[in-house]
């Protein structure tokens, strides 16, 4: 039994790093796209809802004015999709998407392997672990082995880090802790099913791709929508100067 579990934190620590890294990779993508494409697709939404705006006054109906309003709509969500902080976005979009360091992804199973909370021999000590562990997922994507090396260090230092007391309640714990490990795996294979699915994951493997073929996927999505805005500017300017001959 004990080497069954030995057998079973090794993997459940494997697992858990595979979560992490997929979560925090996906989320570096989405942060690169909305930099470099979600920017200009904001900028497209802002213009095209002037457009319908400018089209509605010149042609008041109730078609006009709901798509006027839908548009300007979906222009507010796209700003705020953008989120608040400009300084992140500015410096993806100047960057490569990071690569995770391999000592952050050693250090964060290492955490993984000593905390988690399928290895609790109580409920109480369970707590304790899923506040760690939920530290150590927060430090592991933030990139900071500092935070993961003092989780570590902090627990070793710990009296929950000591197993003991007899052969009989080693076996019981063992025989639990099993049974949590397997359940826990269970459930980490959909939840990485889960990050491999989805209009983002696609997005992030093709870009994946077209960077093994030398190609930024990103920028070039960028540059189509670019010249959507373009298009778009001109029609605008075009409508824009029809009003004026009108009021002339």
């Amino acid at each position: 039994m004990q080497a069954r579990l030995s057998d079973l934190e090794e993997e459940l620590a494997d697992r858990e790093l595979d979560l992490a890294t997929r979560r925090r990779e996906l989320l570096d993508f989405q942060l690169r796209y909305l930099a470099i494409v979600g920017t200009r697709l904001t900028e497209l939404d802002r213009v095209e809802a002037q457009i319908a705006a400018l089209w509605a006054a010149r042609n008041p109906s109730p078609e006009a004015r709901r798509a006027a309003a839908d548009s300007a709509a979906r222009a507010r969500a796209s700003r705020e999709e953008l989120g608040d902080d400009p300084e992140a976005l500015a410096r993806a979009a100047s960057q490569p998407q990071p690569e995770i360091p391999e000592d952050l992804k050693k250090l964060f199973r290492q955490v993984a392997k000593a905390v988690h909370p399928d290895l609790a021999a109580c409920e109480e000590e369970r707590a304790l672990r899923e506040r760690l562990m939920a530290e150590a997922n927060a430090a592991y994507g933030a990139g900071d082995a500092a935070r993961l090396r003092a989780i570590l260090d902090d627990w070793q230092s710990r009296p929950e880090a000591v197993s003991g007391d007899g052969i009989g309640a080693d076996l019981i714990r063992a025989i639990r802790a099993v049974a949590a490990i397997e359940a826990r795996l269970t459930a980490l294979v959909l939840e990485i099913d889960l990050f491999s699915e989805g209009e983002l994951a696609e997005l992030h493997a093709q870009a994946a791709q077209a960077e093994s073929a030398g190609r930024d996927l990103l920028r070039e999505l960028a540059d189509e929508v670019e010249a959507r805005i373009a298009a778009a500017r001109l029609r605008l300017q075009s409508m824009a100067s029809a009003a004026e001959n009108d009021l002339g």
